[in-house]
């Protein structure tokens, strides 16, 4: 899915759509305007694929899935928020 630039998230909601509504199980390319700050939030709708701007470092990239153990939320990736799963 693109994204055209920073601002714009439609892909997100199509990603989500996609994974928990539809069922799709392939593959969920991000391309366009993707970022290093985003790819955490990425993986969480159901993207599993990213490519990344000519300017980012992709080792660097990388460490964004560490940045948080943990989502308050509901995801694809955990469809029970925080708050259920402590109880």
């Amino acid at each position: 899915m693109n994204f055209p630039v920073f601002s714009d998230g439609r892909a997100y909601s199509s990603a989500r759509e996609l994974r928990l509504n539809l069922g799709y199980k392939g593959e969920l390319r991000a391309i366009g305007d993707v970022l290093r700050d985003q790819l955490f939030y990425m993986s969480r709708c159901g993207f599993d694929a990213f490519s990344m701007r000519a300017d980012q470092n992709l080792e660097i990239a990388l460490g964004a899935f560490k940045d948080f153990t943990d989502g308050y939320q509901a995801s694809v990736d955990k469809p029970v928020p925080l708050f259920r799963r402590r109880s």
